[in-house]
């Protein structure tokens, strides 16, 4: 069963991040990376301190083949990095055992936090041997299991109303063929008019959707 961990890592040990997170106030947040050989494009977010001398920092390095803004939302921007990876037995660590960032934070000599998600137990327990072999020192936190994380998110993704509304249409049979329940049945039921049901079910489905599909997290 696919497992998703938590684990707090020095940046001595993270090269790419280091030489993000060279000017001391700027913060970078990854999106999801899988490792793939010497391969590994991230996108991430960067804020405060200055980007334009951040961008022209970054262009400099000997390692980065592409570097493109792609996207500014308020006083964050967000990058499209190639990067020509130098040895890194974290990464390789992770691509030996099929690991995934599915989010990364640093801030200048923090030590940075990751979210990774492993196939199994047994590829995490690879992933941690590795890491011994290789003096990757690390700080484990939370563990759950891909199914528990995503019960987690999605209780944060309906609000109690929705979740309340989509329960009573399920149990009640009003997703069957044919619908064993009216709207205007449930609605009385719930004591709402029959709009304000609609609206749930539908937000509620949406929100769903969008959560699946898109890796949204709020409602």
């Amino acid at each position: 069963m696919a497992v998703i961990v938590e684990l707090s890592l020095p940046p001595e040990n993270f090269p790419l991040g280091t030489m993000l997170t060279a000017d001391s106030d700027l913060h970078i947040e990854f999106e999801r990376i899988v490792p793939v050989g010497a391969d590994v494009v991230p996108i991430f977010w960067a804020w405060d301190g200055d980007l334009d001398a951040f961008e022209q920092r970054v262009r400099k390095d000997i390692n980065v083949q592409q570097f493109v803004a792609i996207d500014e939302v308020g006083d964050r921007r967000l990058y499209l990095l190639n990067w020509d990876i130098p040895a890194d037995a974290f990464l390789e660590g992770l691509t030996t055992t099929e690991g995934i960032i599915r989010n990364a934070h640093g801030y200048g000599t923090d030590n940075w936090e990751f979210k990774l998600l492993f196939p199994s137990h047994e590829h995490l327990t690879r992933f941690h041997n590795i890491s011994r072999e290789n003096d990757i020192e690390y700080t484990l936190g939370k563990m759950q299991s891909l199914s528990e994380a995503g019960t987690a998110q999605l209780e944060n993704v309906l609000t109690d109303k929705q979740r309340e509304a989509l329960v009573l249409a399920f149990q009640r049979g009003y997703f069957e063929t044919p619908r064993q329940v009216t709207l205007s049945e449930l609605a009385t039921e719930l004591d709402i008019t029959q709009q304000s049901l609609s609206d749930r079910i539908r937000h509620g489905i949406e929100a769903i959707v969008e959560h699946t599909l898109f890796g949204a997290s709020e409602p």
